[in-house]
């Protein structure tokens, strides 16, 4: 199997005005993820459900990629749409967006 790229391309928009456009190679195909461990820049942290968010308005699910990570060797890559993706924290309802997560392998709830 050769090398699998996974893009970030995460368009400018109110909620992301800086959007972001990365690049970073993957283990293995992506899968489906619905549900991380974070803190949010306010000190919010737990559980968090995290879904897509496209431009047209719709929710594609969230996928996460095992990709290498220079600092911190094999990291999760979770990606979502056009317009990034969305947190929100299951023990408060907050809600947050981000273009995408670098996490730690033992972040996900999958």
């Amino acid at each position: 199997m050769g090398s699998i790229f996974v893009n970030v391309d995460v368009e400018e928009h109110e909620a992301l005005p800086d959007g972001c456009c990365l690049r970073f190679r993957a283990h293995r195909e992506g899968r489906p993820i619905e549900r991380v461990t974070y803190e949010s820049e306010n000190g919010t942290s737990g559980s968090w459900s995290v879904i897509g968010c496209a431009s047209d308005g719709t929710a594609p699910p969230a996928t996460a990629f095992e990709v290498d990570d220079s600092s911190a060797g094999t990291s999760l890559l979770v990606v979502g749409g056009d317009h990034g993706l969305r947190l929100t924290s299951v023990e408060t309802g907050e809600t947050i967006a981000e273009a995408y997560l670098l996490i730690s392998l033992a972040s996900a709830q999958i």
